[in-house]
C-alpha cells in the first residue's frame, strides 16, 4: 500500500466512523420517524456496524499475516473484547479492552 492509499484509507475510515456516530443524531433532529428506528429490528444496527467493520479489518490483516505473532495478537485482542462485552454488555468498553489486549500482546511477544 502506497502513501496516498494509506491516507485515503484513513480518511475513509474516519468518515465512516463519523457517519455511524453522527447520522443518528442528525436524523433524530429532522424527523419523527427516527423514533421507529430505535425499536424493533433496527436496535441491532449500531452493534452490527461495529462488528462488520471489525471483521473487514481483522480478516484483511490476518489474510496477509506471515507468522504466528500477528495471528496471536489479533486473537488476544478479540478474546479481550469478547470477554469484556460478555461481562459488561458495553460496546465501548469492549473496544477499549480489545485494543488493550492487542497492544499488550504485541508488546509482550517478540516481533
Amino acid at each position: 500500500m502506497g502513501h496516498t492509499e494509506f491516507w485515503l484509507a484513513i480518511l475513509v475510515m474516519a468518515v465512516v466512523t463519523w457517519l455511524t456516530r453522527a447520522l443518528p443524531f442528525l436524523l433524530m433532529r429532522k424527523s419523527n420517524a427516527f423514533g421507529r428506528l430505535t425499536s424493533g429490528r433496527f436496535v441491532i444496527l449500531g452493534p452490527a456496524l461495529l462488528v462488520c467493520m471489525t471483521v473487514v479489518v481483522v480478516y484483511s490483516d490476518l489474510r496477509e499475516a506471515s507468522g504466528l505473532v500477528p495471528v496471536l495478537t489479533y486473537c488476544c485482542g478479540l478474546a479481550a473484547a469478547g470477554v469484556c462485552v460478555k461481562l459488561t454488555r458495553n460496546a465501548g468498553f469492549a473496544v477499549l479492552a480489545g485494543m488493550a489486549g492487542y497492544a499488550l500482546t504485541a508488546m509482550l511477544l517478540p516481533a
